[in-house]
């Protein structure tokens, strides 16, 4: 029971921590998840001019 009043850890400061952590991980998570969907989107843009490359030359072609 002394963690929970005078000197010792107190309830209230450890629920901020948890929080606190919470908060970073979700900004870690964040940012990983930013990363790996820009990469995700210059992949597609990268198939879609393709695709608009062969279009063209076949237009051409015909």
């Amino acid at each position: 029971m002394y963690l929970l009043a005078e000197g010792g850890l107190m309830v209230g400061d450890m629920l901020v921590q948890g929080l606190f952590f919470l908060i970073l991980l979700l900004i870690i998570n964040g940012l990983f998840r930013f990363m790996k969907k820009s990469t995700g989107k210059d992949k597609r843009l990268d198939r879609i001019e393709e695709k608009l490359d062969r279009l063209l030359k076949e237009k051409d072609g015909s």
